[in-house]
């Protein structure tokens, strides 16, 4: 019997597209106990995109950057912090650590998955199968930690959702770049990690491939660590595009994604928000996390993977964007 009381908890340790992949957790348990505040537990790089999730009310914030004792340190003080708070804890990730966590804080039920050694500190689990590990989409990945609540459904989609400010000033950047009103694509083909960034080269054919098409109006987005991706992109360019890249906030850049008829993107929160937001996405992916990150639903997205030399041509992600339909921008997201 859940306390009402008392909050529900979703602990998911990892940053910005891992939060909007958990979305549909935080909404199944939001209609199963409407009665009962949700929380989220989770790491400074992450608590953006909880404000994109309107059934969270509160946020804890863990620092999981510490080792050893220090480590344990910060276990001890987050559970004395908020010790009896939670009735329940979903554990979204791995980790001994954050059931370790959840144990401490003296949760009456604390679920999810057995590995590392962390079965005892557990009142409800489900198996870690091989499949799950690099095979399953994340989304319903996450989704399978609430069997043991009997909440569980199949295909349980992300969502995100934006402030009506953010929608607001994303229409005056529009309008200061003259594109309100234009068919705009999106395309995000750097971030952070070398590994998941397209060659620059390729990205400029693409960008001029489109222009000379003359289909649509390229808007590059992504946070600030693209900003210099960007900037080489304008002198290999022999074409325009318009660059925000660290220009708008995370639910500015939602609400730039949702009004694009369609988006390009590497492996990125921005990806993530396109699939959430059902903006049609073509995903490119350098690595063999393509089934796990990448879209489930082929039918109104693309996947291009080439684990090799990371070259995909422009013709080949303009194929592709060529065959998805354009989405009708209807302003449906904001909260």
């Amino acid at each position: 019997m859940v306390n009402k009381n008392k909050e529900i908890a979703v602990m998911i340790l990892g940053p910005l597209g891992d939060v909007i992949n958990s979305s549909g957790v935080f909404r199944t348990l939001k209609k199963a106990y409407p009665d009962n505040p949700l929380s989220i537990i989770t790491i400074p790089a992450g608590v953006t995109a909880s404000y994109g999730i309107p059934e969270i009310a509160n946020r804890y914030l863990f620092d999981r950057s510490k080792k050893g004792l220090k480590g344990l340190f910060e276990i001890w003080k987050f559970a004395l912090a908020n010790q009896g708070k939670f009735d329940t804890i979903v554990i979204l990730d791995t980790s001994f650590r954050s059931a370790h966590l959840a144990f401490m804080t003296g949760a009456k039920r604390r679920i999810g998955r057995r590995c590392n050694f962390r079965t005892p500190l557990l009142t409800g689990s489900i198996p870690f199968t091989k499949e799950e590990k690099n095979d399953v989409y994340v989304a319903e990945y996450y989704a399978r930690c609430l069997k043991p609540l009997g909440l569980y459904k199949e295909n349980i989609e992300p969502s995100f959702s934006y402030t009506k400010e953010d929608e607001t000033r994303i229409t005056e950047i529009l309008k200061e770049h003259n594109l309100q009103d234009k068919k705009l694509l999106g395309f995000c083909p750097a971030c952070g990690q070398k590994i998941k960034t397209m060659p620059a080269e390729d990205a400029a054919e693409f960008i001029d491939l489109v222009n000379k098409k003359g289909d649509y109006k390229i808007v590059i987005t992504g946070g600030s660590d693209v900003s210099d991706f960007a900037s080489r992109l304008k002198e290999l360019c022999k074409t325009e595009f318009t660059d925000l890249t660290g220009k708008t906030k995370y639910g500015e850049t939602a609400a730039l994604i949702d009004k694009c008829s369609k988006f390009v993107s590497v492996d990125t929160s921005c990806q993530h928000l396109a699939i959430a937001l059902k903006t049609p996405v073509v995903s490119l992916f350098f690595s063999h996390l393509y089934s796990k990150w990448g879209p489930a639903d082929l039918k109104y997205n693309r996947l291009l993977v080439n684990q090799t030399d990371k070259h995909i041509s422009a013709e080949k992600i303009y194929e592709n964007l060529t065959e998805l339909t354009d989405k009708k921008v209807i302003e449906v997201n904001c909260r």
